[in-house]
């Protein structure tokens, strides 16, 4: 008897192990599909909420522009400028001005009507506002209300990126407490007046953040409790949260969190869309990704709490945990009675354990189908002969055959010959070198094409030599790539149509310089992250002469020894707005090597191999592209001329293997006289 309970106990804890160790696999694998759910549905909801707040900034943006940019108004202002208070009053273009701001102010939505129509005789702070200063900041005409000018504003004005653009502050809160954000530009003269390019004046539109940009935040298509956004932003003791969490009482604006801190919301601020599982401000462990606001130094963050998140999954362990526990109790004692019984029982005892096994095997089998229903990810195990060996009930569904039917067919008859050509060679690839590999791959299953990322793993599937296929859809995740990479190029279109507004002579010389650029590289071989570099570097390399007035790019006679320093100082302009834009290759390096040749003869004395690959074909293009241009002070080169003039210094300033690919290219590749 106690031979047959030590086999029966050993028999018990062996299959107990067994199906613990399957209860663990299963509730890791559906904790990992939970937090690739909740990744996808965080990005998701983070671009969502990202763009509202661009839309709103954006169009913000917009209608302060087109106020500053308004003919009257500045010329109303110019003329007031200089005068006196009293000579002001007396003037119609001061009632004109203060009409038009409060006329812009109703229409726009920078009036407070309900905090503006109290008494009089007291003293109301607005919640939204618009106003008009002069170039000393002395209010020329406001709304109702007109809060002091806050140090954010003040920032912002002396910003030297403010000329010809509109820049949102930092959000603030006044003195109702309630957070602001405002958004200023510079009015600058007109040029009849000789005052082209002059600040004359400031326009300031302050907007009531609370009730028309943190309403943008709400989570309205998922409905958890911890799920909550807020926006970040940069100060000189940390980063705060700019917007209120409702988990929190606090004031948002006075919590402060180090930047060097593991804090969710540092690191989410620190690294920008990445996927974060990390302690947040309340010490709780959080799932989040963060978006960086265009046009802003703000950044959104958007986060569940884990436990809220994949509860789901440590519930479902626990109950089958304990379930296990209990049919394991169950069995001990069935299998101690059976003991006891079984020299006087025989018979009940061989029924008993035929009953006890088949109770195991039915149990074991249900947990394996459980998990193989479950698994949303397709699985397939193949064989060193590329015979299927298993497959699951998500890559069964996807190609309308049983399970069961497909063991021992060959891959080509279940995926198709053409997918079966493009997984055989990764493969035998993995047989041969018997490690884990992965491969993306798209296929078109139920006439829905899809992009899987494939995860290899070589095994044993018994023992037979296999490789097991794991198809994760990333889908989603590359058509989000493919829209943050429409936008950085739609965001560069913007900024040389800027350019050529800015210099006329210099219309298309970017894409034009970027064609050319990029078919040299592909002439040369480079690698697809150069092309990207190179094409991106090309595109915004003119961006700096922005800050170079236009009387200087279109004067037709010798510049002076002060304009040419001006104009070799485009580059240094170029950093200056690029600089804290994270490019994935070295794209500000390569624009501010621009002007920099081999002999040295550059503006920074740069020269050899301290010059970039990149840096070499963006110089000679771009010096092609001005030559075949016309500028102000001469017509254009004829290619052959201008050709003829980079080979004449080919090896000493220019680099020869460009100079020879951009021969070819002109030769054979394009047609640059067509190029836009």
């Amino acid at each position: 008897m106690k031979r047959i309970l030590t086999t029966g106990l050993i028999s018990l804890i062996l299959i107990f192990l067994i199906c613990l160790m399957l209860i663990s696999r299963f509730t890791e694998q559906q904790q990992n599909q939970n937090i690739q759910h909740w990744q996808t549905t965080l990005s998701a909801l983070a671009d969502n909420q990202s763009l509202s707040v661009t839309r709103w900034i954006f169009a913000t943006e917009a209608s302060i522009k087109e106020m500053a940019t308004n003919s009257s108004i500045r010329l109303y202002l110019q003329r007031l400028t200089g005068k006196s208070t009293a000579e002001q009053e007396q003037t119609a273009q001061l009632d004109y001005l203060r009409n038009f701001v409060i006329a812009a102010a109703n229409r726009e939505g920078y009036t407070d009507k309900r905090r503006t129509t109290v008494n009089a005789n007291l003293k109301v702070t607005a919640n939204s506002s618009l106003a008009l200063y002069d170039k000393n900041l002395k209010v020329i005409a406001a709304t109702p209300g007109l809060p002091t000018l806050s140090a954010e504003i003040r920032d912002v004005i002396k910003s030297k990126q403010l000329l010809g653009n509109v820049i949102p502050s930092r959000i603030w809160l006044n003195d109702n407490e309630i957070g602001q954000i405002s958004f200023v530009t510079a009015i600058t003269g007109l040029p009849q007046f000789g005052a082209e390019g002059k600040v004359i004046g400031y326009l300031v539109g302050t907007k009531n953040a609370e009730k028309e940009l943190y309403g943008l935040l709400r989570n309205f298509s998922v409905e958890l409790q911890s799920l909550e956004s807020a926006l970040l932003q940069q100060k000189d003791e940390g980063i705060v949260y700019a917007s209120p969490l409702r988990q929190d009482s606090t004031i948002a604006l006075s919590k402060t969190i180090s930047s060097n801190s593991q804090n969710a919301a540092a690191q989410a601020f620190n690294t920008t869309g990445q996927f974060i599982q990390a302690n947040d401000y309340r010490g709780i462990q959080v799932l989040a990704v963060s978006r960086k606001i265009p046009s802003s130094d703000l950044k959104l963050i958007i986060k569940i709490d884990q436990q809220d998140a994949l509860g789901s999954s440590a519930e479902k362990q626990a109950e089958l945990q304990t379930m296990l526990i209990l049919g394991t109790l169950l069995l001990l004692a069935m299998l101690i009675a059976a003991g006891w019984y079984g020299h006087l029982l025989k018979e009940q005892k061989s029924n008993l354990v035929l009953r006890t096994t088949s109770r195991e095997l039915e149990e074991k089998s249900s947990l394996l189908d459980a998990i193989n229903d479950n698994v949303s990810d397709m699985v397939l195990i193949v064989d060193n002969n590329i015979d299927l060996a298993f497959i699951n009930s998500a890559l069964a569904e996807k190609v309308a055959i049983a399970a069961e039917d497909s063991q021992g067919k060959n891959l080509n008859s279940v995926l198709g010959s053409h997918y079966s050509e493009q997984l055989t060679p990764i493969i035998q690839h993995c047989f041969s070198s018997n490690d884990e590999c992965t491969h993306k791959c798209t296929l078109e299953l139920k006439g829905v094409l899809q992009t899987f990322m494939i995860n290899l793993v070589p095994m044993n599937y018994g023992t037979t030599p296999a490789v097991m296929l794991h198809f994760h859809d990333i889908t989603m995740i590359e058509a989000h790539q493919k829209q943050q990479t429409k936008l950085l190029r739609q965001i560069m279109q913007s900024l040389m149509n800027a350019i050529d507004l800015h210099d006329p002579y210099s219309a298309n010389h970017s894409q034009k310089t970027a064609k050319i650029a990029v078919a040299v590289a592909e002439a040369m071989d480079l690698s697809e992250e150069e092309l990207s570099t190179l094409e991106i570097a090309a595109n915004l390399c003119n961006l700096g002469k922005l800050s170079i007035p236009q009387e200087i790019l279109t004067k037709t006679s010798p510049l002076t020894a002060e304009e040419k320093i001006i104009v070799q100082n485009e580059v240094e302009h170029a950093r200056d707005i690029l600089k804290n834009i994270e490019f994935e290759g070295p794209v500000l390096e390569t624009i501010l090597q621009k002007h920099e040749y081999l002999d040295g003869s550059g503006p920074n004395g740069l020269s050899g191999d301290e010059l970039h690959l990149a840096a070499r074909i963006l110089t000679t293009t771009n010096d092609f592209v001005a030559m075949i241009s016309p500028r102000a002070y001469r017509d254009s080169l004829t290619i052959e001329t201008a050709l003829a003039a980079l080979l004449k210094e080919a090896g000493s300033r220019y680099d020869r293997q460009v100079v020879a690919s951009l021969f070819h290219v002109a030769e054979n590749k394009l047609d640059i006289d067509s190029l836009q």
